[in-house]
């Protein structure tokens, strides 16, 4: 049996509500284990958007979310559920940085563009399998690509351990040297973490937007996955598109474990990206796999990931309960029923018609 992806939309006040829901019934779990949820929320603000240096922190953690956002975005619009992201990032990223190590002699003008068309490369290959599975095969590509995502971290850990360990390492430290000096970015200002990474990773939204928007294998994209047997009508070969935009997807992850690589790790190190997969998908969800949504929903991501640090440095909350509340939050915003259990969308209808209502009686009156 074969699974047929298809997303459905989350309206803004779907979110909204489901935020505020998501967000009380945190405060009441914090204060069930002890906590006052006053400071633990403050604290999670706070290191989110208290400062100019926690904002950049927190587009510090949008920014790889940028790629696998849209990777997912991509594979959700053409019918496609990449779960493969973690995997394909992993893949790419170990890929680059052997090239970043080995090839130490090309300038950075060179040595950059090369280790992200590798990383890309490699990504887009290990996303051919599940593609392969679900086209040729007539199997479902969410099993094969969640489990390529394990033979990923341990391949990768493999490899670093008997060809590419550093020296001097021991121990469960599983990491390579670092990369060229001429290849590593460097911060935008002193004591801050973002670099100029996010500017790639804005690039590729709104390459997003163009591809969706204002080109014909965007329109391709969009029918295979919304009615494949139209688009197939209509003379696309929706077998085609499917396995292109696994490509694509799996390139764009292979990217963005490149372009951290380059940008913050500079080096390959194990278990370095352990949700950046995941929480990318999630991002498109919340974001209805639109380039605008995908990025909102990237930052914040980010804002959380950047908040929940801060309430583990600076409150007796672990970071276990700090993702308990991000989970919370992020599952809220996902349902997107939720309104209509609550009666949310019938009250804003009900409200709708009757301001409209009073503006007809208003202009018969004038």
């Amino acid at each position: 049996m074969n699974f047929e992806f298809r997303q459905k939309s989350i309206s803004f006040r779907t979110a909204v509500v489901a935020v505020v829901i998501g967000t009380l019934i945190g405060f009441l779990l914090v204060a069930l284990f002890g906590y006052n949820p006053v400071e633990i929320f403050s604290a999670l603000l706070d290191g989110a958007f208290g400062s100019g240096k926690n904002i950049a922190t927190s587009l510090r953690w949008a920014t790889p979310l940028m790629f696998t956002g849209v990777a997912a975005a991509l594979s959700f619009r053409g019918g496609m559920f990449n779960f493969g992201i973690d995997g394909q990032l992993y893949v790419g990223s170990l890929a680059s940085t052997i090239v970043g190590v080995t090839c130490t002699e090309l300038p950075g003008m060179l040595l950059i563009p090369l280790m992200m068309f590798v990383g890309m490369f490699c990504g887009a290959l290990w996303a051919y399998v599940p593609a392969f599975i679900r086209v040729k095969l007539g199997g479902s590509e969410i099993v094969p690509a969640l489990m390529m995502n394990y033979v990923a971290t341990y391949l990768t850990d493999y490899i670093v351990h008997y060809y590419f360990l550093a020296s001097g390492t021991n121990g469960d430290s599983l990491k390579t040297e670092r990369i060229a000096e001429q290849a590593q970015f460097s911060p935008l200002a002193q004591g801050y973490q973002l670099t100029a990474a996010i500017f790639i990773g804005l690039f590729v939204v709104l390459a997003f937007w163009w591809l969706m928007k204002k080109s014909k294998l965007g329109y391709s994209i969009s029918m295979s996955g919304i009615n494949p047997q139209f688009a197939q009508y209509g003379g696309i070969r929706v077998d085609r598109m499917r396995i292109m935009v696994m490509l694509m997807s799996g390139a764009l992850a292979g990217l963005g474990g490149t372009v951290e690589i380059i940008s913050m790790r500079w080096r390959f190190e194990s278990g370095f990206a352990p949700s950046f997969g995941n929480d990318g998908i999630l991002a498109a969800l919340l974001g209805s796999s639109t380039p605008l949504g995908t990025l909102v929903g990237t930052l914040f991501m980010g804002a959380l990931k950047a908040g929940s640090l801060a309430v583990e440095r600076y409150t007796d909350v672990s970071r276990s309960l700090a993702t308990v509340i991000q989970g919370l939050i992020i599952c809220f915003v996902s349902a997107r029923l939720i309104s209509q259990y609550i009666g949310f969308d019938k009250i804003a209808d009900k409200l709708s018609s009757a301001i409209q209502s009073a503006k007809k009686a208003g202009e018969k009156d004038a």
